[in-house]
């Protein structure tokens, strides 16, 4: 009994079963799909945790953004954690810190404990995330690792999307969002019990930790972030020109030259970005940033709209953003079964032209849609969504030599990672830089000597005065106030209208930049892919 349940090599289930590696995949999407529930469904909660714990919009934002961000941040630091002491260890240690600090964050009532718990879950999820790609490439035989890694992608990213959006609408409209966070730690002790009993530790690897490259990719995180969400700040008002962005853009410049000069020098890197020199992994991890970018925002921007610009319940807005998950789990799982028939490549690429065709999309979405418009675009992005990130995430890892998966799974998962947290604040800073534009150009419509306003007011005066009653501002015996006064009521309205068709026509213009970003992406693939096969034919 006892060496059945020996940590290094349990005997629970034979090591060499067939069945132990689907045990683990089945593990590692519980203990993934907790963390996509964590993400995703704070995201639609978040205004509800704002007014619980009396906080700014600000730092409310930061609560999304710092969890995406640390886990990029730690996912390098956790792969050389792993390969020091052992995949099954990191993983486990993950796990624990994902899990059980959530439960915790139902408890507080106070911004900087909340912070410091999902601090806490944000580094657990950035050891999970690569070991769990490094554990799926160990266990699996070649042929099954594609079909795997959708499942696995499918499971915990597209279902887990659908599940996290549903219970932070429904939870924090009906009962409270701290319910949320329960039901996500629930599963803890089956996991970390499954990680103990079906799990085998890897061999451990004895090398010196980077950590002048580990200094220098901090800097150049924080100087990206810091100038990025804050160059367009409300409170910034000399911009792009402003003390704060250049510092940040100097540190930012001269971290990222450290980084490249460090990490290209030193025989034990903290990352191994040579392996970016194989085109097959650098094209796949620039895809699946794109991808990711996509992915993450479409969720924080809709909430954004729903709530803001349509007024609509948290309830309302979690239902209107189902199509996305499901069609991601549903098209996330088929990929793995038409990767075998039609290859990899060819599902990549067809899954990355449809999100960028719903992408354009977005470009059609205004203050008039119907839910069938918004419903549609989303089910046609999860369709890309689902059918480009594992099978991208398959091509990544093909050409990586056995010794190399653990430093691939880092690159791949901080892609992923820096697309989510990254891709919010690139959409933000465009939203800012073109809401103005926006609103200016329908202000100008609105000009108050504009004869087509008028005419308008004078037709909605007459309107407010027979069918909305009286305003209280104006005097019941004064006709002309009354209808001055009813005349103010429609620019007021007419200018909060415009406001709101401004703030989508914004965020549209930064889903724009992601479509033309994914065609040239899938123009350099398909050029690579038809030069391929021109060779196999004349060779």
């Amino acid at each position: 009994m006892k060496g059945r349940l020996s940590w290094k090599i349990p005997r629970l289930i034979s090591p060499s079963s067939s069945a132990l590696p689907w045990v683990q995949l089945c593990v590692i999407i519980l203990v993934t799909f907790a963390s996509v529930l964590s993400g995703f469904a704070l995201i639609i909660a978040d205004t509800s945790v704002q007014g619980s714990l009396v906080i700014g919009g600000e730092k409310n934002l930061w609560f999304s953004i710092s969890f995406f961000l640390l886990i990029a941040t730690f996912v390098p630091i956790a792969n050389w954690c792993a390969d020091r002491f052992g995949h099954k260890l990191i993983f486990f240690i993950g796990a624990t810190l994902l899990l059980l600090p959530t439960f915790f964050c139902a408890l507080t009532t106070n911004y900087w404990a909340m912070m410091f718990f999902r601090s806490l879950s944000a580094i657990g999820a950035g050891a999970v995330f690569p070991t769990s790609l490094t554990i799926i490439d160990l266990s699996f035989p070649p042929k099954l690792k594609t079909f795997a890694i959708a499942i696995y992608v499918a499971s915990a990213f597209g279902v887990g999307t659908v599940v996290g959006i549903f219970l932070g609408g429904y939870f924090a409209e009906f009962f409270s969002w701290q319910l949320i966070y329960m039901l996500i730690s629930a599963p803890a002790p089956i996991a970390l019990i499954s990680i103990w009993l079906f799990f085998l530790e890897t061999e451990k690897k004895k090398h010196s930790f980077d950590f002048l490259g580990t200094l220098f990719y901090l800097i150049l995180i924080a100087s990206l972030v810091t100038g990025l969400s804050n160059v367009k700040q409300p409170w910034n008002t000399e911009g792009f020109h402003s003390k704060l962005f250049i510092i940040s853009a100097i540190l930012f410049l001269l971290s990222l030259y450290g980084f490249i000069w460090r990490e290209s020098t030193t025989p034990q890197p903290l990352m191994k970005i040579s392996l970016f020199k194989i085109r097959p992994f650098c094209l796949a991890n620039i895809a699946i940033f794109i991808v990711a970018s996509t992915y993450f925002t479409t969720t924080v921007s809709l909430t954004k709209i729903f709530e803001s610009d349509f007024l609509y319940s948290k309830y309302h807005v979690a239902l209107l953003q189902l199509p996305l998950g499901a069609t991601l789990g549903t098209f996330g799982a088929l990929s793995g079964i038409l990767a075998k028939k039609i290859g990899i490549r060819l599902l990549a690429s067809t899954g990355i032209i449809i999100v960028a065709i719903s992408c354009f999309m977005n470009h059609k979405i205004t203050i008039q849609s119907g839910h069938s418009q918004f419903l549609w675009f989303q089910a046609i992005r999860g369709v890309g969504i689902g059918m480009a990130l594992g099978p991208f995430t398959a091509l990544a890892l093909k050409r990586i030599r056995v010794e190399d998966v653990g430093q691939a799974a880092v690159l791949i998962t901080i892609c992923r990672q820096f697309g989510g947290a990254l891709g919010s604040s690139i959409i933000d800073l465009i939203h800012n830089i073109r809401f103005p534009f926006h609103l200016l150009r329908f202000g100008e419509q609105m000009s108050l000597n504009s004869p087509a306003l008028i005419n308008h007011l004078n037709k909605v005066d007459t309107y407010l005065v027979e069918n909305s009653g009286l305003i209280p501002a104006v005097s019941e015996e004064t006709a002309e106030g009354f209808t001055e006064a009813a005349s103010l009521q429609s620019l007021a309205q007419l200018h909060e209208y415009a406001a709101a068709q401004a703030d989508i026509l914004s965020t549209n213009d930064g889903y724009l930049l992601i479509g033309y970003a994914a065609i040239i992406i899938f123009v350099i693939i398909a050029f690579f892919m038809l030069r391929a096969k021109w060779k196999e034919r004349h060779s």
